[in-house]
């Protein structure tokens, strides 16, 4: 009978535990300052660097004060 090793190897970014990526504060506020500069609209901006759009309206709406328009 053979064995079957396996290896595990860490070469992504974090996950939780059904699968979805982890941006830490530093990485989502690097991105809202990038999106704030890029021109882009929100959805083709989050598309541009692999985020889900919600997720990625979310960040903004936590970031700006309250009565801001949310234009996708």
């Amino acid at each position: 009978m053979r064995s079957i090793s396996t290896e595990v190897v860490d070469s992504g970014p974090k996950r939780d535990s059904r699968g979805r990526r982890v941006s830490d504060q530093a990485r989502r506020a690097e991105l809202l300052a990038a999106y704030d500069r890029s021109g882009l609209t929100q959805k083709a901006f989050a598309q541009r660097e692999g985020v889900n759009v919600h997720t990625f309206v979310s960040w903004l709406q936590r970031k700006r004060p309250a009565g801001d328009l949310v234009v996708w």
